[in-house]
């Protein structure tokens, strides 16, 4: 889903938890990020195709399989788009840069 002028896009990122997504906002600047919530805790589950720690994907994941396949999409778009900060929702690095007001 596309909103308005594309500045804000959502799409499914299945596994966490039923309807999970991820939101991808460009800034007026032209800065760009994807905001993933929980399917990595931390950037390098996505630079690195690190998983979370199996007792936090046992307790916390809905489909685990498909955490997999939305990492790997994930990681995907970070090589082709470099330019887009991936921020997951524990790792205050991904919203650097991002204006507070």
């Amino acid at each position: 889903m596309s909103i308005g002028d594309g500045a804000i896009v959502i799409v499914p990122a299945p596994g966490h938890t039923p309807g999970s997504v991820v939101v991808f906002l460009t800034l007026r600047n032209g800065k760009r990020y994807a905001m993933i919530g929980d399917l990595a805790w931390q950037r390098e589950g996505i630079s690195n195709r690190a998983e979370r720690p199996w007792l936090q994907r046992m307790l916390g994941d809905w489909d685990r399989g498909q955490v997999r396949d939305s990492l790997l999409r994930m990681a995907a778009i970070e090589q082709r788009f470099p330019e887009i900060a991936i921020a997951p929702a524990h790792d205050a690095r991904g919203f650097e840069g991002i204006p507070m007001t």
